[in-house]
């Protein structure tokens, strides 16, 4: 009884985490359409090294890693880093965000 109590909660508790990722990239999608009302919608690639990531492969990219930097109380700070080029290929942040090409993505100016 005590194997199978356990492996239900461990089970559980797989499902909330993964659930709870999901929501904090949706929330953090939205933070970003809200703080950028005119420019193209974010998606995973805008601060993921892969467009789609999976379990395991969620690295992130140097857009997503400063992003990451400025989080505070669950929120955070775009404006920290709009000057800033995170990706290093001349253009800073917010020009690309605005153009709609990938502050992270050096290949993307």
């Amino acid at each position: 009884m005590n194997k199978v109590r356990l492996g239900v909660v461990s089970l559980a508790s797989a499902v909330a985490l993964v659930a709870g990722s999901a929501v904090a990239t949706m929330d953090l999608q939205k933070q970003f359409g809200t703080t950028y009302p005119g420019a193209p919608k974010a998606k995973c690639s805008t601060c993921h090294v892969k467009a789609m990531p999976k379990k395991g492969e969620a690295d992130l990219n140097a857009y997503g890693k400063d992003l990451l930097a400025t989080k505070k109380d669950g929120k955070y700070d775009f404006a920290k880093i709009e000057k800033l080029d995170s990706d290093k290929d001349g253009v800073s942040n917010i020009d690309e965000i605005k153009k709609g090409t990938n502050p992270g993505d050096p290949a993307s100016k």
